[in-house]
C-alpha cells in the first residue's frame, strides 16, 4: 500500500489520484513524450540555426567579393562618368543581392519554426487523444 500523507487538505494517498483520474497513469508516458518532443525541437532549432549562419556567412564572403571586384573596376575607370555608372551598378546589385539575401533568411527561419514546432505538434495531438480517450473510459465506469 502506498504511503498516505497528510496535509492542509487532508489525507492524500497516490492511489487516489489514480481512481480519482484514471488517466494519471498515463501522464508518465506523456512526460517522456513531451521531453522527447523537447529534444526533436532542440535539435531542429541547432540545425536551423546552423543553416542560417552558413548563409550569413556565405552572403557576407559574396558581398565582400562584390565590392573588391568593383573596387577594382572602379580603378579602372576612365572617367568620372564611368565611375558614376560602376557605382550605381554595384549599388542595384548590391541592393538586389540584400534583398534575396533577406528572402533566403526569412525561408530558413520559416522552416526553422516549423521544424521546431512539428515534434511539439505530434505530442500535443497524441495527448488529447489519450486524454479523450482516457475521460471517455472514466464516464463509462
Amino acid at each position: 500500500m502506498a504511503k498516505t500523507e497528510t496535509n492542509m487538505f487532508g489525507a492524500f494517498a497516490p492511489e487516489n489520484l489514480v481512481k480519482a483520474f484514471p488517466f494519471a497513469s498515463s501522464f508518465g508516458d506523456m512526460g517522456k513524450d513531451a521531453m522527447t518532443a523537447s529534444s526533436e525541437s532542440a535539435k531542429a532549432s541547432v540545425k536551423s540555426f546552423q543553416d542560417a549562419s552558413a548563409a550569413v556567412m556565405r552572403q557576407a564572403q559574396d558581398r565582400m567579393s562584390m565590392t573588391v571586384e568593383t573596387g577594382k573596376t572602379l580603378a579602372g575607370a576612365k572617367t568620372v562618368e564611368e565611375a558614376m555608372e560602376i557605382q550605381s551598378d554595384f549599388m542595384k546589385t548590391a541592393f538586389k543581392a540584400h534583398m534575396d539575401g533577406l528572402s533566403e533568411l526569412a525561408g530558413i527561419y520559416s522552416s526553422a519554426m516549423k521544424d521546431c514546432m512539428e515534434p511539439f505538434a505530434g505530442y500535443t495531438k497524441d495527448m488529447i487523444a489519450e486524454t479523450k480517450k482516457a475521460a471517455t473510459k472514466a464516464k463509462a465506469s
